[in-house]
């Protein structure tokens, strides 16, 4: 039998292990039939990473550090997920290796130093940060590839006084404000955001699910006229790391849903 050109190789195993990419016995029965086969599947399985805990992230640092892995190999990683878990250490361990990232939540509760300036060398499109995190990541010349590509960001613990910095990410099209403190909400705040962000496109408020509608009826004028301004319920903890590795499988998330709001108000008023 003859033997299949490389390249046309590499892509069928590529086609039949992307569906399943997180199917572990799938990832183990392909990686069986070559060194070769190998390397392709872990440039899938990689691409999108998530630690849930200290103990995963450490052993996962350990990988890393292990050099069981080619130089540069998790400049694979695309999507990375740090949860509130994961300590500030093994989070900066991670990151200098995972220097390729596109899509990152850090949710790391503690500070450190590094963390910051680890994020601003990052091809970032999208970022779920504390706001204090986010603060400390510095806006300086040259502008850094995170300033220029950033389109989607979520602030978490996020402090009304310092919106306006959202002025310095230009490309910025989606902000989400999950709100635990509602009167910031009801002062305005929402006009910050929207004229700090030229190209903004949505704008989502999460609170409480018992009190979308109460929030969404309190809004300032100018929010309930701004078709871009959504209220949407928050996730309980653990969903939200499933709906953070949404965009990366295809699936619905935060963003879309309010997208699909935006677009049926737009198609409502011009209806009328």
């Amino acid at each position: 039998m003859p033997e299949l050109p490389l390249e046309l190789e590499r892509q069928i195993f590529e086609l039949a292990f992307k569906p399943n990419s997180r199917d572990i016995a799938l990832k183990v029965t392909l990686c069986l039939v070559a060194r070769r086969v190998q390397v392709w599947i872990d440039r899938i399985f990689y691409e999108l990473v998530t630690i849930s805990d200290e103990d995963r992230g450490k052993r996962f640092l350990s990988l890393i550090q292990s050099n069981a892995k080619p130089p540069d190999f998790f400049a694979v990683v695309k999507t990375l997920c740090l949860t509130y878990a994961v300590d500030d250490a093994t989070a900066c361990g991670i990151l200098a290796a995972c220097n390729r990232v596109e899509s990152l939540a850090c949710w790391v509760e503690t500070d450190a130093p590094q963390l910051p300036l680890l994020i601003s060398q990052l091809p970032l499109h999208r970022l779920s940060i504390r706001m204090d995190h986010f603060l400390r990541i510095p806006f300086g010349a040259p502008p850094s590839s995170y300033l220029s590509d950033l389109t989607h960001i979520e602030l978490r613990r996020w402090d009304p006084s310092h919106l306006s910095q959202l002025v310095h990410l230009p490309r910025l099209t989606h902000v989400c404000l999950p709100s635990r403190d509602y009167s910031q909400i009801r002062v305005g705040y929402t006009e910050t955001v929207c004229s700090s962000c030229p190209r903004l496109q949505v704008l989502i408020i999460l609170c409480d699910s018992t009190i979308v509608d109460w929030v969404e009826a309190t809004l300032p004028l100018s929010a309930k006229a701004d078709h871009r301004v959504v209220v949407q319920a928050k996730l309980i903890r653990e969903e939200l790391r499933e709906d953070w590795e949404g965009s990366y499988f295809g699936r619905s998330d935060k963003w879309c849903r309010a997208e699909a709001t935006v677009a049926q108000r737009k198609s409502s008023v011009g209806q009328k």
